[in-house]
């Protein structure tokens, strides 16, 4: 079905909500709707809407219910109504911080024409359709704990992570961060969090809990979110600069954890790494920065652990999620920035 034909099926009430399936049509924010209609302008594949068609044998009257899919339906039809306002944020400039009508007349037809896939259950009882989805959820590949926390959360930390990914992603790619499963599976969205955690409660131990209470207190107000980004854009871009040590062991996931903290710390001090790390008051040479982080890479990747840079070697082969083989690391690479490793 076209968006316009769906909505004005809607507005009808040809198509309704079953309550029974469906949980508070308020669950959803407006990043999330703006994000699904965003979705829907760039011609992006959304996920299917399932409907169960009921006939009154007396009236002969049809309707469907919305089995699966009553959230993004709220928020086609608000758009579609001139009742939903899009992000500022979003990434298509044309829409961001727009209403239906605000649209170029392009985006407008793009938006009434797309295609919504729909699952239709024909002659089938409520007990045979959760059947259905129970048979359809069976077969499903498990959420990981980074898809589990995006499907959960949907407030300013979740589209802040969000939004570092698709900036983010092709260059992670590119210098061997992640390969495209791994991106597929969210592996980048933990790394950026991970460094969200370090930026704001300093160089731990991270586990499931843990970023989920990261998620949740900022799953309303996220005052940190200016700070963040330009401490983790500044040294991001940095990181990107330096193709030398691009796929190498420094650009495996937890060395790469350990770089950027480094990297921001050196730019600007942090409180929390302070007596850890005390910083150097010296320039950025990039000759001889080169020179030490090359040393330390090799070493790491030949795992030289009687050499002069065993405590790194050691630190980046076993438990490299826990806080004291981080901050070794991250003390290690602070070193080899500020020049101190060259020989």
């Amino acid at each position: 079905m076209t968006v316009a034909d769906y909505c004005q099926a809607m507005a009808r009430h040809e198509i309704d909500v079953n309550r029974d399936y469906q949980r508070s049509d308020k669950v959803w924010p407006p990043a999330a709707k703006s994000f699904l209609i965003e979705s829907i302008l760039l011609n992006y594949p959304v996920p299917k809407l399932s409907l169960h068609q009921v006939t009154d044998v007396r009236t002969r009257i049809t309707k469907k219910e919305i089995v699966d899919g009553q959230q993004r339906s709220v928020a086609i039809l608000e758009f579609f109504s001139n009742q939903l306002r899009l992000s500022r944020t979003l990434e298509l400039d044309d829409a961001a911080g727009k209403l239906y009508d605000q649209l170029p007349e392009l985006l407008q037809r793009r938006f009434l024409d797309y295609g919504l896939s729909v699952d239709l259950f024909l002659s089938a009882s409520p007990d045979e359709v959760r059947e259905a989805f129970r048979r359809i959820n069976s077969y499903t590949v498990p959420l990981n704990p980074e898809e589990q926390r995006h499907a959960l959360f949907q407030g300013p930390f979740k589209w802040f992570i969000h939004r570092l990914s698709r900036d983010y992603d092709e260059a992670a790619l590119r210098m061997g961060v992640f390969g495209p499963k791994q991106i597929i599976r969210m592996a980048d969205s933990k790394l950026w969090t991970e460094l969200c955690h370090a930026f704001i409660h300093g160089v731990t131990t991270t586990d499931k809990p843990k970023l989920d209470r990261l998620y949740r207190a900022r799953n309303v107000e996220f005052p940190e979110e200016q700070e963040l980004d330009r401490r983790l854009r500044h040294a991001l871009d940095f990181v990107i600069e330096l193709p030398e040590v691009h796929g190498t062991e420094l650009m495996k996931p937890h060395q790469m954890y350990a770089l950027v903290v480094a990297t921001s710390h050196f730019a600007d001090p942090m409180a929390s790494l302070v007596e850890a790390v005390p910083p150097r008051n010296v320039g950025f040479d990039r000759e001889l920065a080169v020179a030490g982080l090359t040393a330390l890479s090799d070493a790491a990747e030949n795992q030289v652990q009687d050499g002069p840079y065993g405590d790194f070697v050691d630190a980046s082969t076993s438990r490299t999620n826990v806080a004291a083989q981080r901050l070794t690391r991250v003390q290690w690479l602070y070193r080899a920035l500020a020049g101190d490793l060259a020989t």
